[in-house]
């Protein structure tokens, strides 16, 4: 059975594997122990406390196969993103008000923008090569979704996620050679390499007027808005849960930034709450959910519910126990698509 748990400080290990392991561009995972414990310890912490309204709690998550004690990967929610991290380009259409016929009528520019919008973000999720079969990345992501729903006062009424952008085999990314470097001399990686440490120099390696996109050169111009392509799975998944494009990009590798209102997305709109009775008999092969407790000790996995009224559904024990919940208990389910 694969389940998915808060993170926990017996994880560390694991976590700063995948901090390594992941690929260049994933701020969300800095490369340093002590700031992975740093983000262990506030998750913890946040999962603990009361929360009226969002602040700065994070909220990390392991998935976990509970028949080996494996951990196959991991996802974060941010409650609400920190100023350190909200500056992006805006896509912007600009009238030239130009007479002459061969001169274009409007022109494509980079605006760097503050967002000072209230917004929560999905972040940071990491599937093992292994785990990478059986829909286990769906469960990762979604399961995220079921936390959101069962507790939406700890969260923003928006929510974002902030894909990576393109990077080529060699670790270069075409929009910072074109662009960022100009500002900041100093190439992807030790960028990244920068970013673990500290975010605090962001504003001052900006450009202060808009940027010609028309002026970038070709391979910069096509990666605008592109994501890597092992994140092109969680672009189609986003997608299908009602996030969408808002003419956004990072300001270092142009990587998409998507956007959804928190009450529309799919797994949050779509999911229900219902009572369990529990049965150790296998359940006829129906419809799979994704089925969560609604706690804060929280838990998702796959699993099956077989309808006894419209607010009763059987359960089978293995499902109860990964979920921790008993006779009687309410969880909360959704449709896998």
């Amino acid at each position: 059975m694969i389940v998915v748990r808060p993170i926990t400080r017996k994880d560390q290990q694991i976590f700063a594997e995948f901090s390594f392991e992941s690929l260049l561009g994933m701020t969300n995972l800095p490369r340093d122990r002590e700031k992975l414990q740093d983000k262990i310890i506030l998750s913890e912490s946040s999962f603990r406390q009361q929360i009226e309204k969002p602040g700065l709690e994070e909220y990390y998550f392991v998935l976990e196969d509970l028949t080996t004690g494996r951990i196959g990967g991991t996802c974060g929610i941010l409650a609400e993103n920190s100023i350190s991290r909200s500056y992006f380009y805006r896509i912007e259409s600009l009238l030239t008000n130009a007479k002459h016929i061969s001169a274009p009528k409007e022109l494509s520019v980079l605006k760097v923008i503050s967002s000072n919008s209230n917004a929560s973000e999905v972040c940071s999720l990491y599937l093992q090569p292994t785990f990478r079969h059986s829909g286990q990345g769906r469960l990762l992501s979604l399961s995220r979704f079921l936390f959101i729903a069962a507790h939406r006062q700890r969260f923003e009424k928006k929510i974002f996620a902030e894909l990576r952008g393109y990077i080529d085999q060699r670790q270069i990314s075409p929009f910072w050679e074109a662009v960022g470097k100009h500002f900041c001399n100093l190439s992807f990686v030790e960028l990244m390499a920068q970013l673990d440490q500290d975010r605090t120099f962001i504003s001052e390696i900006l450009p202060k007027f808009p940027i010609y996109i028309s002026l970038l050169p070709k391979e910069a111009q096509e990666v605008i808005g592109k994501t890597h392509d092992s994140t092109k799975p969680a672009l189609h998944m986003l997608l299908q849960e009602g996030f969408a494009f808002n003419q956004e990009i990072d300001i270092f590798d142009a990587g998409p930034l998507l956007a959804a209102s928190t009450s529309n997305i799919r797994t949050i709109k779509n999911s229900a709450v219902i009572k369990v009775q529990i049965t150790p008999d296998m359940l006829p092969e129906e419809t799979e959910y994704i089925l969560s407790n609604d706690r804060l000790d929280f838990r998702a996995c796959f699993g099956r519910l077989q309808f006894i009224s419209k607010t009763t559904a059987l359960i089978n024990d293995n499902v109860a126990d990964a979920l921790l919940v008993k006779h009687g208990d309410n969880i909360r389910y959704v449709t896998i698509h």
